[in-house]
This record gives structure tokens, sequence and C-alpha cells, in this order.
């Protein structure tokens, strides 16, 4: 469980096939790899992967064909940022919102307009998934926690404030990007519950 609140940028410094998947070998700050141990949970643009090996600046992870088929892990090159955050603890001051690391889908990005510091993104949802967008719940954009400004059925938009923006891998979205999106897990909750009764 993660809270959306990202601890660092990222690099994808090695991307390689193996056993149905990808190797990703991503290099982050000291501080941020020397408090990972293998086994540990990490959310890599919102998508929950394993530490499987590290080094003093970098660490590995294994993504199976299933997750880069419902993520944009299958659109990483060398050099691409991401947002990294390590699994909440419990005796942690929460901040965000709840964060499973499953992404729903993924969404593409019809504008994202710098104004000042601050970003105004368009997003567009696949299939089903606009049934659950609500005005001002929370939603995950590559992992980061954001608040919902608007809805207009399969598509929302996002302000973006400068301080997210120098924190995480939003700054570099631009119009025809992909993003992983996670709806907000009580949301879907709620709705499949009222309508299945």
């Amino acid at each position: 469980m993660f809270t959306g609140l990202i601890e660092d940028i990222g690099r994808i410094i090695s991307k390689r096939r193996r056993d149905g998947g990808y190797d990703l070998t991503i290099e982050a700050k000291k501080d941020f790899v020397s408090e990972i141990n293998c086994g540990d949970s990490i959310s890599i643009d919102g998508c929950c992967l394993t530490c499987e090996d590290k080094s003093a600046l970098s660490f590995r992870v294994h993504a199976l064909d299933e997750s880069a088929e419902k993520t944009i892990i299958g659109n990483y090159k060398f050099g691409v940022a991401v947002n990294l955050e390590r699994a909440m603890r419990a005796d942690s001051r929460f901040g965000g919102h709840f964060v499973s690391g499953h992404v729903d889908a993924v969404g593409s990005i019809l504008s994202a307009v710098k104004t000042k510091g601050k970003m105004k993104i368009r997003v567009l949802l696949p299939g089903k998934w606009g049934k659950y967008l609500v005005e001002n719940d929370s939603v995950s954009l590559n992992g980061v926690s954001l608040t919902i400004k608007s809805v207009y059925g399969n598509e929302f938009s996002l302000d973006i404030i400068p301080e997210t923006l120098k924190r995480t891998d939003l700054q570099y979205l631009a119009g025809g990007d992909k993003a992983n999106i996670e709806i907000n897990q009580m949301a879907k909750s709620v709705y499949e519950f009222i309508n299945r009764r």
C-alpha cells in the first residue's frame, strides 16, 4: 500500500527481456536506495513491483508481461524518468490517499499546459473507467495522489501545483503521452456495491 506522495524521481538505466517479462534497473538517489531491501514493494509510476537486487545508486525489479501490457512499462526507454515511492509504514504520517499500486488503466494525456509554474492536465480513460470518476475525489496519475477537478464522461482534468510538479515526473508530461491511472478504491467499491444490489 502506498500514499501517492512521491519520494524520488528515478531514471531507467536498463530494460531487458527475461522470463516472460522485463528486468528494469532504476537509478535513484543514494538515500532512497539505502532505505530499500530486496523483497520490498516499490511503486514505480504507480505500479507496485518488488526489488530483486540493488547497488549503491540503483535497484532492479522484474515486471511480468501482464504488468507491462496493463501499464506504461512497455513504453519505458533508457533515461525515462519514473516516480518512486516505498510502501507506507504503519507508524508514519499518512498523506495523499490509499494507493494500492494496481494500475486500472493507461490514460491518454489530451493536453498538459503549464501556466505560471502550475500545470493543467486533461486525461482520457478507455472503456468502462469513466463511470468511477467523481469530481473532487482522489486519483493516482503515475503514482501521484491528485484531486480530480472536473469530469466529462471518460475524460477528467487536474490542476497540478508547482510543488508537485517539482517533485514528480509529471513535469515532463505532454499531449499524446500515456500515464498509469489508478481509480480511488473506495469509489470503485461503492459504485459496484450499489449497482449489484
